[in-house]
């Protein structure tokens, strides 16, 4: 009838651990173990109307000032770049604007939502969370290390709630981003691609990462294999800082956002070249 302390401490460890993972599950199971929708957030494609709206007239004004920029250097004699130039990124910065959601929504999460759906099939799903949820009288070493864990799934579920709003964020602001290649200071295209593709694939290489753990750890039934769990949670934690240092550092992602300054911007310089000044 009567309970120790370590006993009412292990209770109330128990109780909190599982109200926490409880609701770190249903998070996670919206927002990591389904492919990502957009479609559900209807009031998005109003904003993006707003914003598009908006970046049409704040490229006629980029336009206007790297004209303008043109005629200074000329008459200062430091003259760097060519008329041509400024109405090519004007093409390309318009042809981006509309092309940017396609890319976002049809080409990029496609690709991840595939990759998720592949370890969703191998039996990743949120039951396999609870394998790591103890029963009560394991011991107190063991419950505070699953409160831990409970506390990890948690964050990451948080983290994935923050993605979502990223990524409407990243959609919405593609029109302006698109526009801005038009300017050699005030290009942000580059910035905008890489942050795309880093949030997009942030979902499938955590699950990934979530995938070789549970593989490794097993049932975590012991101290052990919480720790191992850890390691594994911490990293799938910091992988959206990974995944962006990776394209910063590395010049990943770079060729694709390059092709609008090299390839892409070589054909439209050619073809406005041979029609308005040729």
């Amino acid at each position: 009838m009567f309970k120790s302390p370590i006993e009412y401490l292990n209770e109330l460890i128990y109780n909190l651990m599982n109200e926490i993972a409880n609701a770190a599950f249903d998070w996670l199971k919206i927002y990591l173990f389904a492919p990502t929708n957009l479609e559900k957030y209807k009031y998005v494609s109003e904003a993006y109307d707003i914003i598009f709206a908006l970046s049409v007239t704040l490229g006629g004004a980029f336009f206007v000032y790297n004209m303008f920029k043109l005629i200074v250097e000329k008459i200062g004699g430091y003259q760097q770049r060519r008329m041509q130039e400024v109405i090519v990124r004007m093409i390309l910065g318009g042809t981006l604007a509309v092309l940017a959601p396609f890319l976002l929504k049809d080409v990029l999460l496609p690709i991840n939502n595939a990759i998720v759906q592949i370890f969703l099939d191998k039996g990743l799903q949120v039951e396999t969370f609870a394998t790591f949820i103890v029963v009560p009288g394991a011991t107190t070493a063991v419950l505070i290390a699953g409160f831990a864990m409970a506390l990890l799934f948690l964050l990451l579920a948080i983290q994935y709630i923050i993605r979502t709003a990223e990524l409407l964020i990243i959609l919405i602001m593609s029109p302006l981003a698109a526009w801005s290649i038009m300017n050699e200071d005030l290009n942000i295209w580059s910035i905008w691609w890489r942050e795309a593709i880093s949030i997009v694939f942030t979902q499938s290489f955590q699950i990934m990462v979530i995938w070789l753990a549970f593989n490794n750890i097993g049932d975590a039934k012991g101290l052990q294999d919480f720790i191992v769990g850890f390691g594994f949670l911490a990293f799938c934690l910091m992988s959206p800082t990974f995944l962006r240092k990776f394209l910063y550092s590395t010049g990943a992602g770079r060729t694709a956002a390059g092709l609008a300054g090299g390839a892409g911007k070589s054909v439209l310089f050619r073809y406005v070249t041979q029609k308005f000044v040729g």
